[in-house]
């Protein structure tokens, strides 16, 4: 394991420190205190950092909060992992996913780690610069990781440039514009059934997903994409749009997850009504955590995949250990 370089040893030491601790937020007390410190280091600090994420040593910027999620709610992404593993049994084969939205690598090193039997290859798609720039040094010698800079939408043309909402996400809401264009664009030339699409774009999945119509198609995988009306609301795109869009491809089951991974209810077909009552309590801040938010899973009418299956969340469970990780 490579040391950082000597200017960023002290803001790397408090990375990893306020990341082994931040299981104390599990109190009130522990999570004002761990809140203040967190907030205290990244207000000071910049630029990048080094730590260990799914067993691989990593370059993230300074604040990103992935592996702090993944430690205080180990759920946080075991609906991604569980709908691989069971489009891969579907299947007969591992499958190929699709990942939008690629941040630094982290979602990629997950389904390595957790999923790395259902897996063939991951196509990870990202816009910002910076990220960009941090993923291809992440994967960088991973033979089953491919990876795209390139700003997603459902057309040709000029979009609204992404903007660093904070040190973990960047969305598209900044006031310069920037070239976009479609997943069917981007990858209509590349060999080979897509099983999985993971879109998580802050508020722009819609719009991703829109983009895809051929892909849609065509290959008819699970799609799991990020249902958060607060940010739909902030790039000025339509909550409803992407199970609409979903739903005009033949996508009928739609199981839901809340933002920590567990399972909300699953739904059959797109019922407008119910779907708005979810984004207003979203929007009201009244679920049970602040920034309250869904991860969904969509399947398409032809899929043999099993919502109820899917929603136990079997495999996603085992493959951690059923349990926190250390």
């Amino acid at each position: 394991m490579t040391s950082p370089p000597a200017g960023r040893m002290i803001p790397t030491l408090a990375y990893n420190a306020l990341n082994r601790s931040v299981r104390v937020c599990s109190t009130r007390a522990g999570a004002a205190v761990w809140g203040r410190l967190w907030d205290h280091a990244w207000r000071h600090w910049s630029g990048t950092v080094t730590t260990e994420l799914h067993g691989r040593r990593v370059t993230v910027n300074a604040g990103y909060p992935y592996p702090m999620l993944m430690r205080r709610w180990p759920t946080y992404n075991d609906p991604l992992v569980e709908v691989v593993h069971q489009a891969a049994i579907a299947r007969g084969h591992a499958v190929t996913v699709v990942d939008v939205g690629g941040a630094v690598g982290d979602t990629a090193l997950l389904l390595l780690d957790r999923a790395g039997d259902a897996v063939s290859q991951v196509w990870c798609v990202e816009g910002d610069e910076e990220f960009f720039a941090l993923l291809r040094q992440n994967v960088a010698g991973l033979d089953r990781v491919r990876t795209w800079r390139a700003l997603l939408s459902d057309g040709e043309g000029p979009e609204a440039s992404l903007e660093r909402i904070h040190r973990g996400t960047a969305s598209a809401q900044g006031t310069a514009q920037t070239a976009a264009t479609t997943m069917d664009s981007l990858l209509g030339g590349e060999v080979g059934s897509i099983g999985v699409v993971k879109v998580d774009t802050d508020g722009f999945d819609g719009k991703v997903l829109a983009g895809a119509a051929a892909l849609l198609d065509r290959d008819r995988p699970a799609v799991i994409f990020e249902w958060h009306p607060k940010l739909y609301v902030a790039t000025g795109n339509d909550w409803m749009r992407p199970l609409r869009s979903l739903a005009s491809h033949d996508y009928d089951r739609f199981v839901w997850f809340t933002k920590f991974g567990e399972l909300s209810h699953i739904a059959h077909g797109v019922d407008a009504g119910s779907v708005e009552e979810l984004a207003r309590v979203c929007l009201d801040d009244a679920g049970p955590a602040l920034d309250w938010h869904y991860d969904v899973v969509a399947l398409h009418s032809t899929s043999p995949i099993s919502a109820s299956d899917l929603a136990a969340l079997r495999i996603a469970r085992a493959r951690r250990g059923g349990r926190p990780r250390p």
